[in-house]
This record gives structure tokens, C-alpha cells and sequence, in this order.
């Protein structure tokens, strides 16, 4: 079903190149099917469909991709060779097309470096607010010269603002006594240390020569040695040589080499701090780190930053004491100096303040007020990141502007999103274009226009069903997408597992992350568990904690966040299912990450052909050289093209004509297809297709369980988003689960973002599956359907931030719906089958040529209190 946009009532005028639409002629680009559709200018439209039908292919990867294509254009060629350019999508012409703003959930920052201040700009306001405005309370500056500051000094990655001792990194790692003895209850070589618990230092073998000489007994607790003895372990001998035999194998094993050294012991601490220092990659290093702690440099206390930059105060703060309070607080802070500002500063500094309020304003509303300036991007979960890169999109008062928003709704409790979609809708009144890329049927039907896709995922979508109002893609027949606009999609069906007398519990006692804060927190064994809360009340802190502090349990290690785990018995692995990316390199791909191909190329090399050539399983890896891919393009495909002062250009290889192998490795056949050709086929294909190996189905059958029968088994893995990304790790730990012997436990952060309604099902479908195999599941996530079919849900609150961090309530789910929460009133709302967000009316909006507009809306809960924001 088709609509024009000319026929939507009162089209408004805005600057749009002359044209009210943007017309998208012949598109082609991944899966969509030579698409033209017409999308209306100065509206909120909602690009919809099951995941994979061709919703980012359309908006970000060919409208978006074109727009910055054509703005690289214009630029200079010299400026243009510094830019990572995208490939041209495939598309016949797009008429209408101004400048766009996105926000790509594929493309998430997590760099050590990045923080909240650094990704949405405010660390620039800042800086230029304390080097410019130094005369409030302000001290002089000590090392700043003759006095004159710049912004350098007040950022710690440069010589200027960071700490003369500790060059900005704030301190140093330093091996510690209790990570290096983790249960002195027990012998130094039988538990007491995960550090002596393999031969990891040369150190090792001193050890029982040092008793000898002391006459100690190793095979008594650690705490019941004597305790120079010990002193000695850990701090070493001074000048007193031991000396010590040692037997050890060579290289190939085969025979022993016996050899007698005297010398003094460093000692555990400092023996950790030198293998630590000398590991040559960051994978190296973190073998070291659950045995050292980062003490604060003592110059700068911690903060990295320069005399000048701890010495200057604006508004009553330093710059490293502003950045380490929430952004409610620097809000009231911005406030309190503008009121200041005298005749002379306020030319210079009330347009900065007014801007930085204009964004601290932005993270507030979008649910980010809790979260400190100095935050870093690492720590951040999935949600907020995405919402810390949308709140730097959209601090701008430009207008004409086309804003590609993928997902926006993602980590946002459903108390939270009423602000998401004002903000949306005040995007539109000032001019602007919002192309949401959206799931959420609730966002969904208060958009302007809808654009759905479908009908299927991957081949089976990349068309468009329909173009027109909500009501238009809640009336068509075949769109999923619709059944939920009118609430008739099919409800999530899950048979509870109840936790009963006999149920064990995973416990974690001590707990200290972020803004959680717990002496008991428990989990039930062999359930599904769900963390619900508001956005920032500690979900995923409470998460992390767990998974890394029953890692650290199962492999004798320490970890600062939990003082002690029980109930691990029974318990061999830990998976943590994130939305980290798979790897930065291209040739990463579902096949290879699944381990699908490992099994492809072995049954290609057991072939009549390749054995007729000797042929082996590695000979048919494209990552491998003097084997079967194609060398002029190193099996990739493609080739980069120096352009000299343009931007390089990907171009297909001609040798192989981008299949990535030799001829030869392409004439032999595997159930009628060359290799190539397998990687081609989408994961739903391949589970038809190669039925008859068990292993291979079973781990092609695991993809397609998770959602990703649509994605290609050669898709890069650069171009998968977080949710996908997540759930090829799940489709992982599926597999581990059902072959591993013992128990493991498996935590989730929100696993069904980026999913469709009609999706959601096979996810949890899929958690039942590592239940059934014994395992215990935890999840954080803001779905209420998925958290009410948990068989134990712990919610966290009240508020976020400091506000947050405390167990409100647990149970099951009907018994956290009796209580005083704001999630427990969306549970009451969805058991007694009435619509998530209620919306109540309020003044409407006219339109420039007086044509009713949809009004600003404000949606709560009944019966709920409203969550501070």
C-alpha cells in the first residue's frame, strides 16, 4: 500500500531544497529490492519492519551515507584524504536530500579515553569556560606560565593540563597483597594464590627452596606460616641469595634440563608489577591486572589533571572536581555562574553557558542525569552510550536538518521514553526532519508517517509495504509491525520455572559497583532471573558485577566489586552476552565468529576433489596465505585504492571479481556450491541446505534460533549493530551450554534490544534452551514483557544514579507488581492487558498554516510514582 506524502494535510513550509519530500528512486543497497518510496519533510517517520526487512539499509545506509557522501564532496581535496569515506549506496538518485545528523547504533565509541564530557562536546564549553572566565573565584594558576590559560590546560591528554607525575593517567597499577592471597585458609600451592596456582614467573621454583631454608612446612595454611617467612614471599629477600634446582622440559619436551641459580627473591608484588610492565600487548597485560589495584598518584590525587587545572575555581569547583559531580549538579552549577557573570564576562561567557545548558538539558531528559561528566565510555552500558551520542546530535538549533536516529528508545525504561518523543516532536517544530529507526510500537504510532518493511528478513524483506499514517500500517494485512499498532500482536508466551524449597541461590555478598550498594543480592539457580529498573538505577552495574565477580570465584581470583560469591558449586563457566562489538577487523563475519566455517572448510577438504589435490581444511581459508583465496586482494574481496590527495577507495577485486578465492579453489563443490557461494547463503538458507553434518546444524541451528536467519554467513561483522552483535555471542553460549557437562551461568544486557515484537519470543525461546541444559540465566532489561515472564525479578531503584543502586523489590513477577515502583506499575498495566504508556492529552499544536499537529504528550503510568529526573 502506497500513499503520496503531497496528500498529508497541511504540508508545513520549511528550507527543503524546494521539494517537500525526499523521493528515493531504485535502491538496492543490501537487501533492499530496487525501493522507491517518497518520505515527507519536517515530519517524525518511523521506519518500521522485522529485523533484518531493510529499516537501517534504507535510512542510515542509503539516505544517510548519501547525504555525507555528497557533503565530502564539497569539501577540499587535500581535507577530504583525512576522512574515512563510506561506499556509495546503491541507488538510482535521491531527490530532496539536505544534510543529515545520525546516530548508528553499529557504531559505538568505547574508547578509555572517550567520556561523557569528550562525546557530547561539553569538555570544549568547559575548557573554554575556565581558561576565559578565571576571574570568579578565581586563584592563579601556578604552572601555567605568565598566567595567560588555554583550553590545553584543562585537558589531560595534552602536556599542558595533564599531571607533571603521572602524565595524566591519574596513578598506577600496583600489585596487591590481598588479590596475589585470596584464601589464606588454605597451602600457598593448594588455593591459598591463584598466583602460585601456575607456573607464572621464574620465581615459582625458588619458593620450596626459601622453606626449606626456613624449615617451613608448605603444606600448611598460608595463614599459619611463620610471618617472615611470608614477608618473604610477598616482598622478597633483600640481598639474601636462595638458591634453587629446577628441572624443567625444552622446548619440544622431550627431554629435562636441569639447572641450579642463586639469587635474591623480588618477591610476588613486585615479580607481578615487572611481568605486568614488560607484557608487550593489552592482552598480555590483563593476565596481570586481577592481582593489582590503581592507586591514585599522590600529586594530583587521582584526577590526572595539572597545577593549573586543580588551582583554577569557577562557581565555587575546580575543572576536576566540576567533571566528578552528576549532570543535575553541573546544571544547577551552570546556573549559579551565568547569575554571576559580570558586565565584562557575560559577553564572553553567557552564549557558552547558555549552549552548555542547552545539552546538559539534553542528557537530562534522556534519562542521563545521574551520570558524571568524568564518566568513562567503557562503563557505560549499551543504552547509554547510544543515548550520550544521541544528546551531542541533538544539543544543535539548526533547522532543515534531517536527524537519522537508530533505535533512540534502546536502555530506556518505558517511564523514560515520554521525554524521547518530546524531544522528537520539538525537533519537528523547529524545522527539522526525524527518520526514527524504530521497534517500539508505542513510539511507533506517534509518529507522522510510517514507513514499513517487510515482509520478511534478509532476502524475504527489502520492500516496502507500506507509506502512510500509523493507522495506514496498522490496516495492512501483512504487516507484523501493524498487529502491534492496534495491540494484536501475539503476547510473549513463557511457562515459569518457580524457585521452591529446593532451589539453590548464587549469592553476592559485599556488593560495591558504581551506584549499587548491597550487603546480600541473590540469584536463583537454574532460573531466569531479570534486573528491571529506570534508566541508570544500576541494572547493569549489578550485572557486570556478577559476571565478573563469579568469573574471578571460578578461577581463584579476587575482584574489588563483591567481597564473596557462594552457591558456585556445580558451576564451571561464565559467559557474559554484551553488545560489545565482535572485532574491529572486516573479515570477522557470523561464519567464522560461530565457528561454522571451520567446519564448512573441513567438509570442502573431504571432498573427491580436494582430495584428489591433498587438499586440507586450512587451504580453504581466505585469512590464510599460500592457500586457496585469492592473494591480489589478500582473500577480502576487495581492494584499497591510494587516491593520493582524495579519499582511498574500496573497489572490487578484479583478479577474483570479489568472491575472495583462486579458480581453483572455486570449481570444487560442496552439495553443489563452490565456498564462496556458501558464505553467500543466509543462516536460514544454510540450516536447510547442510542438514545432513549434526555439528554444522547445530551451530547454524543456534543462529537461527537467537533471530539471525536473515544475516548472510560472510556478512563482515563491522556491519552487524549491538543487538546483533549480542546475540551471535548468545547463539555461542547456547551452543556451550548444551555441550558442556557442568553448569554455567549466563548474564544478558538487554537482549532483545534492536529486536522486533515479533522476535522477542525466539530470544526468550532461546534462554529456555540453556535452562533446559541446567544453566542459570540473568538479564537487565527495560522489556516489560520479557521481565514479566522471568521466572525472579530483582528491581532496582528508586531513582537513578545516587538515587538508584538499592533492591526495591524481588520476587516473582506478580509479587514485584503489588509493590510501590515504577516498573510495578507496568506490570500491572500489562497483566491486566492495557497499553504500556497511557497518554494524556494536552494543548494542541498549530501547525505554520493552522493545521492541527499532533500535540506534545505526556505519558504515566497510572498509579505510579514518577520517576525523579
Amino acid at each position: 500500500m502506497h500513499e503520496t506524502p503531497g496528500q498529508l494535510q497541511g504540508p508545513r513550509a520549511v528550507a527543503d531544497l524546494g521539494r517537500e519530500t525526499i523521493d528515493v528512486v531504485g535502491a538496492r543497497t543490501n537487501n533492499l529490492r530496487d525501493v522507491s518510496v517518497s518520505i515527507p519533510k519536517g515530519q517524525v517517520v518511523a521506519f518500521t519492519g522485522v529485523s533484518g526487512s531493510g529499516k537501517t539499509s534504507l535510512a542510515i545506509d542509503t539516505l544517510h551515507n548519501e547525504a555525507q557522501l555528497r557533503y565530502l564532496e564539497g569539501l577540499s581535496p587535500f581535507v577530504r584524504q583525512y576522512i574515512t569515506q563510506r561506499n556509495r549506496p546503491k541507488v538510482d538518485r535521491i531527490l530532496g536530500l539536505g544534510a543529515t545528523l545520525a546516530v548508528d547504533q553499529r557504531r559505538l565509541n568505547r574508547n578509555p579515553r572517550s567520556t561523557v564530557a569528550t562525546i557530547t562536546g561539553i569538555d570544549g564549553h568547559l575548557g573554554l569556560l575556565y581558561s576565559r572566565l578565571p576571574g570568579i573565584d578565581a586563584e592563579p594558576a601556578a604552572d601555567s606560565g605568565d598566567g595567560y590559560l588555554t583550553t590545553a590546560h584543562f585537558d589531560r591528554d595534552t602536556p599542558e593540563g595533564s599531571c607533571a607525575d603521572c602524565h595524566g593517567v591519574g596513578g598506577r597499577w600496583q600489585a596487591q597483597e590481598d588479590l596475589v592471597i585470596t584464601h589464606p585458609e588454605l597451602p600457598l600451592f593448594a588455593g591459598a594464590s591463584p598466583w602460585y596456582a601456575k607456573w607464572r614467573s621464574g620465581e615459582h621454583a625458588f619458593i620450596p627452596a626459601l622453606a626449606e631454608k626456613r624449615g617451613v612446612d608448605l603444606g600448611r595454611p598460608w595463614q599459619s606460616l611463620p610471618e617472615e617467612f611470608r614477608h618473604c614471599v610477598l616482598y622478597g629477600t633483600g640481598d639474601e641469595k636462595i638458591e634453587a634446582t629446577v628441572d624443567m622440559t625444552n622446548k619440544n619436551e622431550t627431554a629435562l634440563v636441569t639447572y641450579t641459580s642463586s639469587q635474591p627473591l623480588r618477591g610476588a608484588l613486585a615479580e607481578v608489577e615487572r611481568v605486568f610492565v614488560n607484557a608487550q600487548t593489552s592482552s598480555a597485560k590483563q593476565r596481570y591486572l586481577p592481582y593489582m589495584r590503581k592507586r591514585p598518584c599522590g600529586t594530583c590525587g587521582g584526577s590526572g589533571y595539572s597545577q593549573a587545572a586543580r588551582s583554577v575555581r569557577l562557581g565555587g569547583l575546580t575543572y576536576p572536581e566540576l567533571i566528578e559531580v552528576e549532570v543535575r549538579e553541573v546544571r544547577g552549577w551552570a546556573r549559579r555562574v551565568l547569575d554571576d557573570l559580570g558586565a565584562r564576562q557575560r559577553e564572553v561567557g553567557e552564549p557558552l553557558l547558555q549552549d552548555l545548558g542547552r545539552r546538559l538539558g539534553i542528557l537530562d531528559r534522556l534519562g542521563l542525569a545521574h551520570l558524571q561528566l568524568s564518566r568513562s565510555a567503557v562503563t557505560l552500558s549499551g543504552g547509554e552510550l547510544q543515548r550520550t551520542r544521541l544528546a551531542a546530535q541533538l544539543s544543535t538549533e539548526l533547522s532543515g536538518i534531517i536527524f537519522v536516529l537508530d533505535e533512540p528508545g534502546t536502555g530506556l525504561h518505558p517511564a523514560d521514553k515520554a521525554q524521547l518523543l518530546d524531544i522528537a516532536l520539538e525537533l519537528r517544530e523547529a524545522g527539522n526532519t526525524v527518520l526514527l529507526v524504530e521497534h517500539d510500537p508505542e513510539l511507533i504510532a506517534r509518529a507522522d508517517w510510517v514507513i514499513d518493511m517487510g515482509p520478511g528478513a534478509g532476502r524475504l524483506g527489502g520492500e516496502v509495504l507500506v507509506s502512510g499514517r500509523p493507522a495506514d500500517a496498522a490496516a495492512h494485512p501483512k504487516s507484523l509491525t501493524g498487529r502491534y499498532l492496534t495491540g494484536g500482536g501475539p503476547r510473549l508466551r513463557r511457562t515459569r520455572r518457580p524457585a521452591g524449597d529446593d532451589t539453590g541461590w548464587v549469592e553476592l555478598h559485599g556488593l560495591r559497583a558504581h551506584n549499587v550498594t548491597a550487603d546480600l543480592v541473590r540469584f536463583p539457580v537454574g532460573r531466569l532471573t531479570c534486573l528491571t529498573g529506570v534508566s541508570g538505577s544500576g541494572k547493569s552495574s549489578l550485572l557486570g558485577a556478577l559476571g565478573a565477580s563469579a568469573e574471578a570465584t571460578l578461577n581463584g581470583t579476587a575482584t574489588d566489586t563483591v567481597r564473596k560469591v557462594t552457591g558456585l558449586e556445580g558451576f564451571s563457566w561464565v559467559a557474559v552476552v554484551d553488545q560489545e562489538p565482535l572485532g574491529r577487523t572486516p573479515r570477522s563475519n557470523p561464519a567464522t565468529y560461530s565457528k561454522a566455517f571451520d567446519i564448512v572448510r573441513k567438509l570442502f577438504a573431504e571432498t573427491d576433489a580436494a582430495r584428489g589435490r591433498g587438499l586440507n581444511a586450512s587451504w580453504f581459508s581466505f585469512n590464510t596465505a599460500d592457500g586457496g583465496r585469492c592473494e591480489t586482494c589478500t582473500g577480502y574481496g576487495r581492494k584499497l585504492v591510494d587516491m593520493h590527495f582524495l579519499p582511498d577507495v574500496w573497489v572490487v577485486c578484479d583478479a577474483c571479481e570479489g568472491r575472495r578465492y583462486k579458480p581453483e579453489a572455486l570449481e570444487i563443490r560442496y552439495q553443489g556450491l563452490a565456498i564462496d557461494q556458501v558464505l553467500g547463503l543466509t543462516v536460514a538458507e544454510a540450516v536447510e541446505r547442510f542438514s545432513e553434518d549434526p555439528q554444522l546444524a547445530e551451530t547454524l541451528g543456534a543462529l537461527d534460533q537467537v533471530g539471525l536467519g536473515y544475516l548472510q554467513l560472510g556478512q563482515s561483522a563491522t556491519e552487524l549493530s549491538g543487538g546483533e552483535a549480542q546475540r551471535l555471542k548468545l547463539a555461542s553460549a547456547i551452543r556451550r551450554g548444551a555441550g558442556s557437562r557442568k553448569a554455567g551461568l549466563v548474564v544478558l544486557d538487554e537482549p532483545v534490544s534492536g529486536l522486533h515484537p515479533s522476535d522477542i519470543q525466539r530470544v526468550v525461546d532461546a534462554l529456555d534452551v540453556l535452562l533446559d541444559s541446567g544453566n542459570t540465566v540473568v538479564v537487565a532489561e527495560h522489556d516489560i514483557p520479557v521481565a514479566a515472564s522471568a521466572d525472579w525479578v530483582i528491581d532496582l531503584g528508586p531513582g537513578a544514579g545516587p538515587d538508584g543502586g538499592a533492591v526495591v523489590a524481588e520476587g516473582t513477577p506478580d509479587a514485584v507488581a503489588t509493590a510501590d515502583t515504577p516498573t510495578a506499575g507496568f506490570f500491572r498495566r500489562y497483566a491486566a492487558g492495557l497499553p504500556l504508556l497511557e497518554v494524556r492529552e494536552s494543548a494542541m499544536k498549530v501547525s505554520v498554516n493552522g493545521s492541527l499537529r499532533a500535540p506534545l504528550r505526556e505519558k504515566i503510568p497510572p498509579g505510579t510514582p514518577r520517576p525523579r529526573r
